[in-house]
């Protein structure tokens, strides 16, 4: 029944992807959402669906084609099949899409494995056939292989989602949440019809990331499923915005509309789905521990890491801006070309070269986050001038966007011993707290000096601002616990209460507060053991990268 059931579906949703086709022709840049349901059979009910997908390929291609042909494109496609059955499992991805991990690995595979697998395969069997000439061979190749990867993107995420939820699925929100987007579809292209595809998406995106945050990213997914039907369809009777008289513009606008909403949402939402689900099992540790009448530091260091989490969530948004402005302009630049008739096997390698090292970007901005902001049990011998340069390196965008000059001065390399991630911490905590001080108190000239020496062979490391420095009467309340002077920003006074925690019982240190003639002075002073007589890992790998 599975079987029959994927071939039936493979076959009228390829022919409806067909219908709705700019062109007539066999292979046409047309969202094959055929392809979608074969790999998410694939991926959810293992190996056997293959011969669903050779069924209903094979269905479909002897209608438009002859026989032999329609025969070998049903095995090419059926070999892709078991070839994302081979990788999914050989990666370890989980069908949930639970991670960033899992949705990065899913793109990936449909982008640089799946689809040039099958568009090769498939247009060297036109080429064998005398189908297609030399010529057109770069262009189908690129239309064959965007078409799949298009279909796959906007269809597999979002069945794997509902069928990861349905247990916890209320059809009838999905129902008023694709009439809603359906409306408001209809109601931006036609009734006040948006011409910029930016503008358009400013008004879409956000709703769907709102739906992903409150609701759940399987409904969110769903949403941007219901707005590409609903524009395929006025696009294809000839109604919206996408129907002006240049046909490549169109075509950018169409798929730039749909991939960066699908793209956006399966990032973004992912984020929000592990945000929520560390609260969760954050959430049951802390329970656990007041059970058992444990000291209520854990349950401060968990909020203050919550608190952290929406930093760098901000911080991420900051490093991802022009990776992602890149992507855009690539994938404008080669549709371009694809509309002039210009694309080359070259155009496509340098396509897949420069889009993969922007993704591998975003990508290691992740990795990069996790592993700095991870806490470690075991002490470390660390060069600290690498820490705080490191932690400037990430928090400067932020900074940067709020005018608030951030400056280091060293004067030699000290080492010392201690949780380098623990102290990057601490040492946030410090420099947000500062710039919040700027909101409470604005300045035309907002600075934030850090200044590393050695005095009396002790580490002293001081953050100053001329944020107009903290009141008198509560200076020495300032590192309780609880205790927020932030009556605007609904601070949760933990931040400085967790950074002297770490400085002063895990890195054996001292911290304190003054005030100088324009701002606060925060002074850090910790015991310098001598260099190590070998280079830290944290240098190798530094040097490494």
């Amino acid at each position: 029944m599975q079987i029959a059931l994927l071939a039936l579906l493979y076959y009228l949703f390829g022919e409806l992807s067909f219908a709705i086709s700019h062109e007539n022709s066999i292979v046409t840049v047309v969202i094959f959402t055929a392809e979608g349901f074969a790999l998410t059979s694939i991926l959810l009910f293992g190996r056997k669906m293959w011969l669903g997908v050779f069924l209903g390929q094979l269905l479909l291609a002897i209608s438009c084609m002859d026989p032999l042909v329609g025969l070998s494109i049903a095995i090419i496609n059926s070999l892709e099949a078991l070839l994302a059955f081979t990788f999914f499992n050989y990666f370890k991805l989980d069908k949930n899409l639970s991670t960033t991990k899992d949705i990065f690995g899913l793109i990936a595979l449909i982008i640089f494995i799946l689809q040039p697998f099958s568009a090769l395969l498939g247009n060297l069997v036109l080429y064998t056939f005398s189908i297609l000439d030399t010529a057109e061979f770069g262009k189908s190749f690129f239309s064959w292989w965007f078409g799949n990867l298009m279909g796959q993107i906007l269809i597999t995420p979002t069945l794997l989602l509902l069928y990861a939820h349905i247990e916890k699925t209320k059809f009838s929100e999905y129902l008023v949440i694709g009439l809603f987007f359906a409306f408001i579809s209809y109601l931006f292209q036609i009734i006040i019809p948006i011409q910029n595809v930016s503008l358009l998406l400013s008004v879409t995106l956000p709703l769907i990331i709102y739906i992903s945050s409150t609701r759940g990213i399987q409904y969110a997914t769903f949403s941007v499923v219901i707005i590409t039907a609903v524009t395929l369809y006025l696009t294809h009777i000839n109604l919206g915005v996408f129907t002006t008289s240049n046909e490549v513009e169109n075509l950018i606008n169409l798929n730039f509309y749909f991939l960066s909403q699908m793209l956006l949402l399966l990032i973004i939402g992912t984020l929000f789905e592990e945000r929520k689900q560390r609260e969760k099992e954050l959430k049951q540790l802390i329970e656990q521990e007041v059970e058992k009448n444990k000291e209520h530091t854990l349950m401060m260091l968990q909020q203050s890491r919550l608190a952290q989490m929406g930093q760098v969530i901000n911080m991420i948004a900051h490093q991802w801006r022009q990776p992602l402005n890149n992507l855009l302009l690539i994938n404008e630049v080669l549709v371009y070309k694809y509309g002039k008739n210009k694309i080359t096997q070259k155009e496509i390698d340098k396509f897949q070269y420069d889009s993969t090292l922007q993704i591998k970007q975003m990508s290691g901005t992740i990795d990069d986050f996790r592993d700095f902001f991870q806490p470690r049990r075991e002490k470390e011998h660390f060069l600290l001038n690498d820490i705080i340069e490191h932690l400037i390196e990430i928090v400067e965008p932020i900074f940067t966007s709020s005018e608030i000059l951030l400056s280091f001065k060293e004067e030699k390399e000290l080492y010392t011993d201690g949780y380098p991630n623990e102290l990057a911490q601490a040492l946030l905590n410090i420099l947000y707290n500062a710039k919040d001080a700027f909101i409470e108190n604005p300045k035309e000239d907002k600075y934030i000096n850090i200044q590393l020496k050695e005095v009396d062979k002790k580490i002293v490391l001081t953050i100053s601002d001329n944020a107009g420095g903290i009141p008198t009467d509560i200076i020495d309340d300032i590192f309780n616990p609880y205790f927020s002077t932030k009556k605007t920003l609904n601070g949760t006074g933990l931040g400085l209460y967790m950074s002297k925690m770490i400085i002063e019982k895990h890195m054996n240190g001292r911290l304190f507060a003054l005030n100088n003639k324009k701002g606060a002075t925060f002074t850090i002073e910790l015991y310098s053991e001598g260099k190590s007589s070998s280079t830290p890992p944290y240098k190798l790998l530094k040097k490494f990268l």
